[in-house]
């Protein structure tokens, strides 16, 4: 009876479903930013007095901007820009802003194109937010971490079998992986000969633990 392979269409599906475990998690990290960030942030670009002038101009002679979409900082050392940069972050204000009609980094801090915009990081007006976003970044980036080495490990569990019966063997939550075609090839088959190595060099119980963690924050 034929066996059920790891075709590379079995394997991207394998690794797309490893990649959908964590979707949550990293949604969850990259929305746990601190709410204070939109206004606090407001306050750095502008002297007080500035701010205090503009405030007391008639509302039709500025425009008013509910939020800033943020994108981390432009200019970290290139060995940690991972730590400072992230997808674009709406931070809403706490009440609508004033906002000039020319919004320059030279006066601002604040390199805002198509959008979005990053704090300038030899700006001394952003040291506070500095730590704040390192923070934010390093959640994110556990989240990522985790996914990584999950995928690391499913990787070279497809690597050692070329049967998808004796990766069960080997791990078990593999099969939470699997779609329902695919299982109920599984089920039809009687696996008669074992391929690969008996000895993974992965962290199974980790790998387990990954899954198990990812079905109950869901």
């Amino acid at each position: 009876m034929a066996t059920v392979r790891f075709s590379e269409t079995l394997k991207d599906s394998i690794r797309r479903k490893a990649r959908d475990m964590f979707k949550e998690s990293i949604k969850k990290a990259e929305q746990d930013y601190p709410s204070t960030w939109g206004d606090k942030i407001y306050d750095c670009f502008f002297p007080a007095d500035v701010l205090a002038k503009f405030n007391a101009l008639p509302a039709y002679a500025m425009k008013e901007q509910g939020h800033v979409d943020f994108r981390g900082f432009t200019g970290a050392p290139d060995e940690e820009r991972k730590e400072y940069h992230f997808s674009e972050i709406r931070l809403e204000f706490s009440s609508p802003r004033r906002w000039p009609d020319e919004f320059k980094s030279e006066v601002t801090g604040f390199n805002a194109r198509y959008g979005s915009g990053e704090c300038i990081w030899d700006d001394t007006r952003w040291d506070w937010l500095k730590p704040e976003v390192k923070a934010y970044t390093d959640k994110i980036n556990a989240e990522v971490a985790k996914q990584d080495s999950l995928l690391e490990g499913i990787n070279k569990l497809m690597e050692t079998y070329s049967t998808l019966a004796p990766a069960l063997k080997a791990w078990p939550a593999l099969w939470d992986l699997l779609d329902d075609d695919t299982r109920e090839r599984h089920k039809r088959v009687v696996e008669r000969n074992k391929t690969g190595s008996d000895t993974l060099d992965v962290d199974l119980n980790k790998m387990t633990a990954a899954v198990t963690y990812s079905k109950l924050t869901r």
